[in-house]
Formats: C-alpha cells, structure tokens, sequence
C-alpha cells in the first residue's frame, strides 16, 4: 500500500485562516495526486484526538502527519501522537503567532510551505527535542510542548488574548500577532507579581516580585518576541527568562526590547538553562504552553533529547 500524509485542519485558525489555507493545500494535492487523507477539527482539543485515532490505526501506512493551523493545532497533534511520537510532523501555518514555524525555521507562506514538506526526504527529517510538563504533582499525566511555556503574567496573557473579541478581529486582517501586545498593555496596568521558588537540574532559585517565567524550547514566544535568544529546540537543554523586581514603568520599556531580544542585559531578567525545572509559587499563577492555557503553578518540566521529528 502506498504511503500516504494525514492532514489535521483547524478551520477556526486565524478567524477562518486555516479553511482558506487549507483550500489552497488541496487544489495543490489533487493537481499532483499526492496521496492524502484530511481531517477538520470541530471543537477544542479534537485535533488530538484525531491524532490520537489516526497515528493509532495508520501509523504504518502513514508518511507523515501535517497540521493546519496555529501554535495550538501543532501543540494538540503532538500531544495525540502518543507511542508514534517518532512519525514526522509538519507545519503550515494559518494562526496567529505561528512561533513553531520561526522556532523550527519553517516556510510561513503556504505554497512554501506544502513545496517544503513534498519535497521532504522523509528518511532525512531532523530529530528535536520536545517538552513534558506535569501540572501539580508528579503522579499526575505529563503532557507535551514544542516551543514554550509561560508561567504569570504571560500565561494570564495568553489566557485573556484567546478571550477576547479583538484577536479574531486583527486575524482578519493578518494582525494577529497585535492582539497579545494589546493584552499586554490592558493587564501591565493591574497585574500583581509573585514569588518564585525555581529548582533547576537540582539548584535552588527563588524570586520575589516575579512577573513571568518563561521556559523555551526555541527563541520565539507570544508572536515573534525573542524571549529566550539562546534556546535551540536540538541542544537537549530548556531555556529560562525570569522577570522579576520590575516596575510597572519598565515593564513596557523591557516589551519594547524582547522583540530584539535586548531585555537579558536588564538587571531584572535573569537567564537560566537546564533539563528538569520545579515551580512553586506562593499563589497560583496561570501557565500556557504553546500559547494554549493548561492550568496553574505548581509544575513539573523537563527536557526529552531528540525526541520527535520534523518535516
């Protein structure tokens, strides 16, 4: 049987950029008779089960596995890929931030994109590193990342952002990067910081005055910041930027820095790298991961070397 591609579509990406996208992805398909089989998305956390169904049933059969959408549809096809984790993934963007297609160096135009994947010597695909989280204690179930995770005032960002009205406004216009900048400016004004006890690779780190922590896979976060300049997704390491002890004030001189990645040489931000991270807060404070909301600090983050594949 001929090997074939699974397409995952979330058709609500960018306020309606994925189905547009995804129209273009199957003229092409059809026009070079590419084998395929292509799945929609219906309500949150169904592309994961799609690729849950899908890498379970297929997984012999499959050429690799593609999804339509933004940084959330890639963060729920990894997460449903379980045991097949090793099958190749690939990209074609069509949200608002798009910050798994900059981190892993991914066409972001989508006949490009498609070109780049078809193209693909499947045999040649890169390995990268992947993140695993646990939320509260270590008997709970580990879930996945590929680019990010946010604790604080980033993860309340990334929570009111996908809340609000103006993000699918903006996406209509291919904005959608502004609608977190907005956010931020709207919270800057009445976020309270916390205090932070980090445990990194065994070392013991504690903050007071924190606004976020941001652990990275790549540099890119929240639609094109360079949060963390340093982090590469292939270098078996996790990236840290804390933000601590920071005035309101400063808070949008260091925002109008991060997109240069300017703001490490503040003496507010200190840089950190390990493989296993604990965070503990003397609140609860939201986390995001892949810009999707998973809950709320204490957690558990580490590192797996080389772990999943790249088309």
């Amino acid at each position: 049987m001929e090997k074939f591609l699974i397409f995952i579509i979330n058709p609500k990406a960018g306020n309606g950029k994925g189905e547009k996208v995804w129209k273009k992805v199957k003229k092409q398909l059809q026009k070079r008779n590419i084998p395929y089989r292509s799945f929609f998305t219906q309500r949150p956390g169904h592309a994961k089960d799609l690729a849950q169904q899908m890498t379970h049933m297929h997984h012999e059969n499959m050429k690799g596995i593609v999804a339509v959408g933004g940084d959330g549809t890639i963060h729920e096809v990894i997460n449903g890929m379980g045991q097949y984790i090793h099958i190749p993934v690939g990209f074609i963007s069509a949200g608002s931030g798009n910050d798994f297609a900059r981190g892993f160096r991914l066409p972001r135009s989508t006949t490009q994109a498609l070109n780049h994947i078809l193209s693909s010597k499947f045999q040649r695909n890169k390995r990268y590193d992947l993140g695993e989280f646990r939320i509260g204690t270590r008997k709970h179930k580990a879930n996945h990342f590929s680019s990010s995770i946010g604790i604080g005032f980033d993860g309340e960002v990334a929570k009111q952002t996908n809340e609000s009205k103006y993000k699918g406004i903006l996406n209509t216009f291919g904005l959608g990067s502004l609608s977190y900048i907005f956010t931020l400016l709207k919270l800057s004004l009445k976020y309270e910081p916390f205090a932070l006890t980090l445990r990194v690779d065994g070392k013991l780190y504690t903050f007071e005055d924190v606004w976020l922590v941001a652990t990275t896979n790549i540099k890119y976060y929240g639609g094109g910041m360079k949060i963390c300049p340093e982090a590469r997704p292939d270098d078996g390491v996790l990236n840290l930027c804390v933000v601590h002890n920071l005035s309101r004030k400063k808070l949008f001189f260091l925002f109008g820095t991060v997109f240069l990645g300017l703001h490490t040489r503040l003496k507010e931000v200190t840089m950190l790298r390990g493989s296993e991270i604990q965070v503990e807060s003397d609140r609860s404070v939201t986390m995001h991961a892949d810009g999707e909301v998973i809950g709320s600090s204490p957690a558990t983050i580490k590192v797996l070397p080389k772990r999943f594949t790249v088309i």
